[in-house]
C-alpha cells in the first residue's frame, strides 16, 4: 500500500460514515433547521469577534449566514445592516490610512531613516487599534441587538458543555 492510499481509505472511511450518519438521522430529525458545529465554532473566536466584512457584498453574504445561523427577525436585519454598513465605511478609510503608512515605511527604509520607521510603525500600530476597535465596537453593537438565545448560540459557553 503506498503512501497516497495509507491517508486516502481513512478519509473515505470518515467521510461515507457521516454520509451514512446523516441519511439516518435526516429521517428521524424534525423540520427544525441543523446548525454545524463548525459554523457555530466560526462565529464565536476571538479572531472573529473584532472583524467585519471588507465589502458591501461580503457583509451581504455574512449577514445572510449570520441569519441562517440566528434566525434575525427584519428589524434586527437591517438593525445589522446599517452597524455593518458603518464599519465597512470605516474599515475602508482606516485602510486607505493604512496603505499610505506602509508606503512611508517602505520609504523610510530604503532611505534607511531610522526616525521615518519609527514613525511610521507607530502610525501602522494605532491603524491596526483602529481596525481592531472599528470592528469590535460594531460585533458589540451587533451582539446587543441579539437575544439571549441568539447571543447564547454564538457563545462559546454552550459548545463546551
Amino acid at each position: 500500500m503506498n503512501r497516497r492510499e495509507m491517508f486516502t481509505l481513512p478519509a473515505v472511511a470518515l467521510v461515507a460514515r457521516q454520509g451514512f450518519a446523516q441519511v439516518s438521522q435526516s429521517g428521524s430529525q424534525p423540520a427544525e433547521q441543523h446548525v454545524s458545529h463548525k459554523v457555530l465554532v466560526k462565529f464565536s473566536r476571538p479572531k472573529e469577534i473584532s472583524k467585519v466584512p471588507k465589502t458591501e457584498a461580503k457583509a451581504t453574504k455574512y449577514l445572510n449566514s449570520l441569519n441562517n445561523l440566528l434566525g434575525l427577525t427584519s428589524s434586527q436585519q437591517q438593525q445589522a445592516t446599517t452597524i455593518f454598513t458603518a464599519a465597512v465605511a470605516a474599515h475602508a478609510a482606516i485602510r486607505t490610512n493604512m496603505k499610505a503608512a506602509r508606503k512611508s515605511l517602505t520609504t523610510a527604509i530604503k532611505n534607511n531613516d531610522s526616525g521615518g520607521i519609527g514613525q511610521a510603525s507607530m502610525a501602522i500600530g494605532s491603524l491596526t487599534a483602529q481596525l481592531t476597535a472599528a470592528g469590535a465596537n460594531a460585533n458589540a453593537a451587533f451582539y446587543q441587538i441579539l437575544t439571549t438565545d441568539q447571543q447564547n448560540k454564538l457563545s462559546l459557553k454552550q459548545l463546551k458543555s
